[in-house]
C-alpha cells in the first residue's frame, strides 16, 4: 500500500484582510484547504513551512528574513504600486504611510522573493520600471472567480426588462473628479438607461452632490455581487488596475465590461465582450476623462446586449476560471 501525499504546508504574513488582497486571500485558503493543504499565519508558525505566500505586502520583514535564512520559498503575488497619494492632497501621515508601504514591498521583491507572481503583463511592465531590480523569476497569473452555470446566465438575459448600468467600487471618490465624471455621464445617458451606484464615500459629503440620475445603493457585500451584476452592464472606473476582480467576476455573469483604457483592463475585456475607450488625457495626472467615448460606448453596448453578454460569459470561463487560477499557482508552488 503506498503511502498518502504529503501534506504541503502553507504560511500567510497575515489573516485574510479587506480590499482586493483579503478577498483573493479569502477564496485562495479555501481552495488550499479542499487540496490538503495545511494552513497558518505568522504569529502561529513554530515549524518550518513548505512556502511563504505574501499577497500585496507585509511589514514583516525581519520574520520573512529569517524565514528565507532557514530555505523556506517566497512566493510573492503582486498588485501594482501606490501612486495616487503623489497626485492628491492626502495628510502627511498618510503619505508617509504609503511611501513606506513601497519600499518595503520593492525591498521583498528585489531581495526575498523566491518567485514573482505578477497578476497583469501591466503589473509586471510597471515594476520592471519602478521596481528596483527586474525579477528574473517571474510569472503572470490573471485573477480567477466562480464561474456561475450557463443556464443561470442564460436565464437573467432573458428576464432584462431595463437598462442597468451598475457602478461598483471600493471608494467611489477616489479620483478628484469621480463625482463630476458621474453626474456628466447621468446628463448625456439616454433615459431608458438606469444608473446603480455602490461603493463607500472617501468623503460623505460628496454623496448629496450626486445627479437625481444616479441611484446610490450604498456598500455592496461581496456576497451580493453576482446578483447585483447579472442582466446589466457593469462601467469600471478603476484607473490603473491591477487586475480587478470585479470585472471578471461581471464577465463571469455574462455582464458586458465598458472602461477607460488605463491599468489592465485591456488585458481582460476584449472587443467581443466590452468596450474599452480611450482616456483622453494623462490618467497618470489624473486629468479629466472623455466622458462623451465612454457613453457612447455604453450605448452600443446596450444596443448589442445579447451578443456581448455571451460573449462575456464565454470570456470569463475560458481565462478567469477560479480552478483554472488556482492550479496555476499550485505549478509555481510545487515547481
Amino acid at each position: 500500500m503506498s503511502n498518502p501525499r504529503p501534506i504541503k504546508s502553507i504560511v500567510f504574513p497575515h489573516r485574510p484582510g479587506t480590499g482586493g488582497p483579503g478577498s483573493f486571500q479569502k477564496r485562495f485558503e479555501i481552495k488550499l484547504k479542499e487540496n490538503g493543504w495545511r494552513i497558518e499565519y505568522a504569529k502561529e508558525n513554530t515549524s518550518k513551512p513548505d512556502i511563504i505566500f505574501v499577497i500585496g505586502g507585509t511589514r514583516k520583514v525581519f520574520w520573512l528574513l529569517k524565514m528565507k535564512i532557514k530555505g523556506v520559498p517566497i512566493i510573492y503575488r503582486l498588485d501594482g504600486i501606490n501612486w495616487l497619494h503623489t497626485k492628491k492632497k492626502v495628510s502627511f501621515g498618510y503619505y508617509l504611510n504609503k511611501t513606506l508601504a513601497n519600499s518595503i514591498s520593492k525591498f521583498i521583491h528585489a531581495f526575498l522573493a523566491n518567485r514573482i507572481i505578477y497578476q497583469s503583463t501591466f503589473v509586471q511592465e510597471w515594476w520592471n520600471r519602478s521596481g528596483w531590480k527586474k525579477a528574473k523569476n517571474a510569472v503572470i497569473i490573471h485573477n480567477g472567480v466562480t464561474i456561475p452555470k450557463v443556464e443561470d446566465i442564460v436565464n437573467a438575459v432573458k428576464q432584462r426588462k431595463t437598462n442597468r448600468l451598475v457602478v461598483l467600487e471600493g471608494t467611489i471618490d477616489y479620483t478628484p473628479y469621480a463625482i463630476k465624471l458621474l453626474n456628466d455621464l447621468a446628463k448625456s445617458l439616454p433615459e431608458d438607461i438606469q444608473i446603480e451606484i455602490y461603493g463607500k464615500f472617501e468623503n460623505n459629503s460628496v454623496q448629496g452632490k450626486l445627479h437625481n440620475r444616479l441611484k446610490y445603493k450604498g456598500f455592496l457585500e461581496h456576497k451580493n455581487v453576482y446578483q447585483v451584476f447579472q442582466g446589466a452592464v457593469y462601467l469600471s472606473l478603476d484607473i490603473h488596475p491591477a487586475c480587478p476582480n470585479t470585472v471578471a467576476e461581471a464577465l463571469a455573469c455574462g455582464n458586458p465590461v465598458v472602461a477607460f483604457n488605463t491599468g489592465a483592463l485591456s488585458e481582460l475585456v476584449d472587443a467581443s465582450c466590452g468596450k474599452i475607450v480611450d482616456y483622453g488625457s494623462n490618467p497618470w495626472n489624473l486629468g479629466y476623462p472623455d466622458v462623451k467615448s465612454l457613453s457612447r460606448a455604453i450605448v452600443e453596448v446596450f444596443e448589442n446586449y445579447n451578443s456581448f453578454s455571451k460573449n462575456a460569459y464565454a470570456k470569463a470561463k475560458s481565462d478567469f476560471d477560479l480552478t483554472h487560477m488556482f492550479q496555476k499557482y499550485l505549478d509555481v508552488f510545487t515547481n
